[in-house]
């Protein structure tokens, strides 16, 4: 089992009827199972949701929620 957890910050030139225009956060989590299938070598299938907003600085701000799958493939150095 995988899970992730992120926040990271962006900035949106377009206002839209959900988003003003400006610098905009994005939170996302993810969950999934990885799967060693060589010595050194994983796969990976998940699902992620992800939500972008502006913590109410500017009007509107109803967002962006985007769900989503993951596949993967990894390598251990």
């Amino acid at each position: 089992m995988q899970g992730t957890i992120s926040l990271g910050f962006s900035y949106i030139d377009t206002r839209t009827e959900r988003l003003a225009k400006g610098f905009t956060f994005i939170e996302n989590f993810s969950l999934g199972l990885s799967h060693q299938i060589f010595q050194k070598t994983f796969i990976y299938i998940g699902t992620n949701f992800g939500h972008v907003s502006n913590l109410n600085f500017q009007k509107p701000n109803d967002g962006y929620n985007i769900l989503g799958l993951e596949v993967g493939y990894s390598y251990q150095l």
